[in-house]
């Protein structure tokens, strides 16, 4: 633990000397120290969505550094390639070391690939205050794999936004896996596949932008040992990637969300409506569980002036999150009827939606080490808890050269179908962060958050956090 303390300290001093901006240097680097006292866990918002990076267990001091070779928006090179690389050092109860960015990209025009790990999540959603896109998050630590994609929307027509269209395809590696079901207990080696399509109608220059398109993911690998007769490898690969059934069953771990939005632009304030509806099993084709999804809203102002020290309110988020019916409450194979969607959880995989023992999707379906310890359990199951209603609300203002965060919410909790809550838990979580620069290394930024949870799911938790911040260009 103090080896970890003095590394930290080292790597902050290191990077700290010789720095300089520079507005033409595509290389970037960023220096973060976050230490917080707390009364018992790690409250709820400041250690979900923050790509595993914080502890869960409690008090800790995190250090986060990071440098990144970015494209040059202004060169004309039709070739360009970029890197990143961030270390995460964490002492608390249990500390760690470990890379959440660690990849290596190059682009052709629009079209890049990339190999590594790699911060990012998937979905149609806002992106700072949000509770967490439902399928692909930016709740568990990334994991190593190999993607082409289009970063950005390209156009479809030449020289015109009016319609164009983003895309991704990826498959990485998860690691081994405990087996709930089947002829083993263990596999050595578990893969994700992705891939997602969005269009896009009407351009930046638009008023008006309408998006439409899919994410889908899967978890999937062992099904030659797993089951008797199952499939090799490569034929496995396959039925994942067009989701094909195999012995009554699609193969692996399938869960995804098919995205629609609308984007306003108006002259003080744009709006930004959308929803991700999920589909796992076929239910959402069936409209047996259109009524789970994320709906969000947000007004984002346009023009902010740095120079105006009065309090504004720059952006307000509202989201509503229902995940209760999952198909209905019947499942009865002979008779087609497919309901207990059972999210996040798997017969086969012991993990369920999950990596590194985070959710993979939206952190309100968190794992049963979250919960009080009187709530009910399966040892087999990832999370004890996928029915859920929620409302969040997100902010963020600004004052007197102090940047304001808040993020808060309420949800009612009801368990799995499997093994429901007696009663409905309701649980309250919040946070409150004010920032601002101060004069140490050519402006670095000063943080306070507050952090609580309160309610019945998780313990009444408390944390008060400090953190010291610098990102710059490196020559």
């Amino acid at each position: 633990m103090r080896k970890i303390s003095v590394l930290n300290f080292l790597l902050c001093f290191v990077l700290g000397i010789g720095i300089n901006y520079a507005q033409d240097s595509t290389l970037i680097y960023s220096i973060s120290i976050l230490a917080s006292g707390a009364n018992h866990k790690t409250p709820f918002w400041l250690q979900s969505n923050q790509d595993g990076a914080i502890p869960q267990s409690g008090s800790f001091l995190s250090g986060q550094y990071g440098i990144y070779r970015i494209y040059n928006p202004g060169n004309p090179r039709l070739f360009q390639w970029s890197a990143g690389a961030q270390l995460i050092t964490n002492v608390s109860k249990s500390s760690s070391i470990f890379f959440t960015d660690l990849y290596l990209a190059g682009k052709a025009g629009p079209v890049e690939i990339s190999v590594g790990q790699r911060k990012g999540s998937m979905g149609i959603t806002d992106t700072t205050l949000t509770s967490g896109s439902l399928a692909m998050s930016e709740n568990a630590r990334p994991y190593p794999k190999i993607q082409i994609a289009t970063p950005n929307f390209v156009n479809i027509i030449p020289l015109n936004d009016i319609l164009s269209f983003k895309f991704s395809y990826s498959d990485g590696l998860f690691g081994s896996a405990a087996i709930n079901y089947g002829n083993v207990s263990q596999i050595p080696n578990t893969y994700m596949h992705q891939k997602s399509l969005y269009l896009r109608l009407g351009g930046l220059r638009h008023k008006l932008s309408l998006y439409a398109g899919f994410n889908h993911q899967a978890v999937w690998g062992g099904e030659e040992k797993i089951f008797t007769g199952g499939l090799k490898t490569l034929e496995a690969y396959k039925y994942v990637v067009i989701g094909k059934s195999w012995a009554g069953s699609r193969v692996g771990n399938h869960f995804g969300t098919i995205d629609v939005a609308a984007e306003w632009r108006g002259k003080a304030w744009n709006l930004f409506f959308y929803r991700q509806n999920i589909y796992e099993d076929g239910s959402l084709a069936k409209l047996t569980n259109v009524a789970d999804g994320l709906t969000g809203l947000r007004f984002n102002r346009k023009h902010i002036n740095q120079k105006d020290l009065s309090f504004k309110l720059n952006t307000i988020l509202v989201e509503f999150i229902y995940t209760k019916e999952q198909g209905g409450s019947t499942f009865d194979f002979n008779q087609g009827i497919f309901g207990r969607d059972n999210y996040f959880n798997h017969y086969v995989y012991a993990q369920g939606w999950s990596y590194k023992a985070r959710a993979l999707g939206t952190p309100l379906i968190g794992p049963q080490n979250m919960y009080r310890d009187n709530i009910t359990r399966d040892s087999s199951n990832f999370t004890a808890n996928n029915r859920i209603i929620a409302f969040h609300l997100g902010l963020k203002a600004s004052w007197n050269k102090v940047d304001l965060l808040f993020k808060g919410t309420f949800s009612q909790n009801f368990g799995t179908y499997d093994f429901p809550f007696p009663s409905a838990l309701t649980q309250t979580s919040l946070l409150i962060r004010a920032e601002r620069p101060i004069s140490i290394w050519n402006k670095s930024l000063l943080s306070i958050s507050l952090a609580t949870d309160a309610g019945k799911l998780y313990t009444n938790n408390f944390a008060l956090t400090v953190g010291w911040r610098k990102v710059g260009f490196l020559r």
